[in-house]
């Protein structure tokens, strides 16, 4: 556990675009050591840098009394509060971010908290909180958050504390994420209804729209692990690290510990969660109609074309029979024809008035099988 203690990186590394923050935050460290954001029972913040080993490490310390004085006896034990491993904090690696759904995971005397873009180790008295690239605005909120929970609320155990301050984070960033994409999605589609968004502009809202899919994911994911979590009673119990450390036996039978607390403020963040979800989900509804409703003009507009498109080209085929016929009186070829009375006028008088009948037939034809030819319904 040394090296949570050691120096930190050079100070001609120092990148940070945030005046509190001393580090190029999220970057990972040499040696598998990745950058941390530490705090402690005071709401005191630090940097440190961390591997796997030393966080498992620092678990397992901590968890050494609870299992010291737990007896071996499992006959009496109805409920085993499980030991950490490596594969529980391997999933709170960034490398994992996109296979892992968010997850709020209690071992001995730890809580695992698998929220991107926040990702946290809660014990009794310590909360190591791993940053992802450009985190300079996160470590502004969590600072702020951890403070208000843990001055703010001296009443409340460090680890309640610590874990309302991560889920107050989580919550409000995710909101943040929201309002800023929201207003700007529902001017772009206000302006799909009006039908004066042009064709270059759609791009932007397709890009706003998978903006949208990917924060409904998010927080869909944030809202499935706040409701398995509360409906396990159990697992709520063994959020209890500082009394179940100040009493190990209580960790043979959980049945003595209370979760009305947790419960209270869990569903609070939930109430948040289902709060934007529900935003999320009617700007995503919005569009789905409005895009509905933008493919019914066009789709007005394209049957509007092809009636013009028959129109013409009923015209056109009435047309090209008398032209036929007048080209063949127009050779000069003798023929007994020319000798019969009126011919011109009859000749003329059938060009002009089949393509007439014709359009007329065929017109009627087409209505009386449904098919509407009236430009002026269109």
């Amino acid at each position: 556990m040394s090296s949570l203690r050691g120096p930190l990186v050079s100070a001609d590394f120092l990148v940070s675009q945030h005046s509190d923050v001393h580090y190029d935050v999220g970057t990972s460290m040499h040696h598998g050591k990745r950058l941390a954001l530490r705090f402690d029972m005071n709401g005191s913040s630090s940097y440190v840098e961390v591997t796997r080993t030393d966080v498992l490490k620092l678990v397992q310390a901590a968890a050494v009394s609870v299992q010291a004085t737990s007896p071996r006896d499992t006959a009496s034990r109805r409920i085993e509060i499980p030991a950490i491993h490596m594969r529980d904090l391997r999933k709170l690696d960034n490398v994992f971010a996109t296979a892992n759904e968010p997850s709020l995971v209690v071992r001995q005397q730890a809580i695992l908290v698998n929220a991107d873009p926040v990702r946290a180790v809660i014990l009794r008295d310590t909360c190591l909180v791993f940053l992802p690239d450009g985190a300079d605005s996160l470590v502004s909120a969590l600072k702020h958050c951890f403070k208000e929970q843990l001055v703010d609320g001296m009443s409340l155990q460090f680890e309640f504390a610590a874990l309302e301050a991560v889920l107050h984070t989580v919550c409000k960033v995710l909101t943040n994420d929201g309002e800023k994409i929201l207003p700007l999605t529902k001017v772009y589609v206000d302006r799909m209804a009006r039908g004066d968004l042009p064709m270059n502009e759609m791009e932007t809202l397709r890009a706003l729209k998978n903006s949208l899919h990917e924060l409904e994911s998010q927080v869909s994911g944030m809202r499935r692990m706040l409701m398995e979590f509360l409906e396990n009673e159990d697992e709520m119990r063994m959020l209890n690290l500082t009394t179940i450390h100040e009493d190990p036996a209580l960790a043979r039978d959980l049945e003595y510990l209370d979760t009305d607390n947790i419960e209270s403020f869990l569903e609070v963040y939930l109430h948040d969660i289902y709060a934007t979800q529900t935003r999320v989900a009617l700007m995503l509804q919005n569009i789905q109609n409005t895009e509905g409703l933008a493919m019914l003009r066009l789709d007005t507009k394209r049957n509007y074309l092809l009636t013009v498109d028959l129109t013409l080209t009923t015209w056109t085929t009435m047309i090209t029979i008398p032209t036929f016929i007048v080209g063949g009186f127009g050779m000069n070829l003798d023929s007994s024809t020319q000798q019969t009375p009126y011919m011109f006028w009859i000749v003329f008088g059938v060009c002009v008035l089949f393509p007439l009948v014709g359009v007329r037939y065929v017109m009627l034809f087409l209505e009386r099988r449904g098919i509407n030819t009236s430009w002026s319904a269109n």
